[in-house]
């Protein structure tokens, strides 16, 4: 079953909360909603559940329009933030809760409810009270209430927010295998990205009500349709440079207070209509390059100079984070599949730019010039 949404909007008095958003899910799909704090991503959610009324737009539910249907006739299994699990049941009827409701046969829940806890390593657990239980563990029991269903579509707003990053890798497991046992249309808040490119098999970046692009992670991460996404999607963030596009005969540079860089060839026909005007120039930590190692040509016009401020080191490497050389200096940051040593803190450095990877954006709308 597909879901549909056309123009979905809600207001709260004067605060318009979702802004005329449109979008679809495949039958089988998982998508991720994913934004800042107060960019209408769970009223979105709350929308779609029915716990929240439309103020304009249509949802669909395969043919079915189900904007004025009642939340407990649209058939939808939801996780909360905060579990949402009654201290006075046990696991066990916590997890029967949604199915003794309906008024499922006992037998029915005597096998279902325990092979669902099962799934999710609680089954030794179905005696106990949620107060007995790790924040892990009641995560766990909320995911199991809505695997016990046979729902239409499932919702999860943020549920994993509250959990240790130990618990958070643990629980992503699990709601993906619910997702691939269930194979229903699924929607998933959070304002991680991190966990939205681990989870989605789309996202929808949200800003301000509104949705700013949607595709895979892959897509979103090379080609962002405006700054706020390029900036959102990719941890640590990209670097931005405010620089003015130069043109030298056939030639068109980035000129910046901290470096000027010869642009590729290949960018020119996007870029032209801006020569002579200032734009944002965007490079991502890893299309920052140590010279030696750089996986493409090099040489003093794809440079950018800088002093080491910081050394993060990663289980893969190490972030980098550098100060522009001027006086109008500008911090930075350049990821590295090597740790470097602590004795390059406080020196100067050159690192080469990958350009081939780089990013335009025009300076008063924020649209990119390269991909929008």
């Amino acid at each position: 079953m597909e879901i549909t949404v056309n123009n979905l909007t809600k207001r709260f008095e004067d605060k318009l909360a979702v802004n005329d958003i449109s979008f679809s899910i495949g039958e089988h799909e998982f998508l991720v909603l994913v934004g800042p704090s107060g960019c209408g991503k769970t009223t979105t959610l709350r929308l779609l559940a029915g716990l929240e009324m439309t103020s304009a737009g249509e949802i669909y539910f395969g043919e079915r329009r189900v904007n004025d249907i009642r939340p407990k006739d649209r058939n939808v299994a939801m996780v909360f933030q905060d579990y949402a699990v009654f201290p006075h049941l046990t696991v066990f009827e916590n997890i029967a809760y949604g199915l003794r409701s309906r008024r499922v046969a006992r037998n029915i829940i005597q096998e279902s409810v325990p092979a669902a806890a099962k799934t999710f390593r609680i089954d030794h657990l179905l005696k106990r009270k949620p107060r007995q239980l790790s924040g892990g563990e009641r995560q766990r029991v909320a995911l199991a209430r809505a695997l016990v269903r046979d729902a239409d579509i499932y919702l999860y707003d943020e549920p994993l927010s509250n959990l240790d990053a130990q618990l958070r890798h643990q629980a992503r497991e699990d709601i993906l295998a619910l997702h691939q046992r269930k194979l229903r249309p699924s929607i998933y808040v959070t304002h991680d990205q991190s966990e939205a490119m681990a989870l989605g098999d789309r996202i929808a970046v949200m800003r301000g009500g509104k949705i700013e692009q949607i595709g895979t992670g892959t897509e979103l991460y090379e080609r962002p349709n405006n700054q706020f996404v390029a900036f959102f999607i990719g941890t640590p963030s990209i670097n931005l440079f405010q620089v003015t596009l130069r043109g030298e005969g056939e030639v068109i540079w980035a000129d910046s207070s901290a470096f000027s860089i010869r642009l590729p060839e290949e960018l020119y026909p996007k870029i032209r209509s801006h020569v002579g005007k200032k734009v944002q120039f965007g490079i991502r930590p890893e299309d920052l390059h140590v010279p030696k190692r750089a996986p493409f040509p090099v040489d003093a016009d794809t440079m950018i100079g800088g002093v080491v401020n910081v050394i993060e080191p990663s289980s893969t490497g190490s972030s980098v984070y550098m100060s522009t050389l001027g006086e109008k200096s500008q911090d930075f940051v350049a990821t590295f599949n090597l740790r470097l040593p602590a004795t390059y803190l406080n020196k100067e450095i050159e690192l080469a730019m990958n350009l081939r990877r780089a990013h335009v954006f025009d300076l008063e709308t924020e649209k990119s010039l390269l991909y929008s």
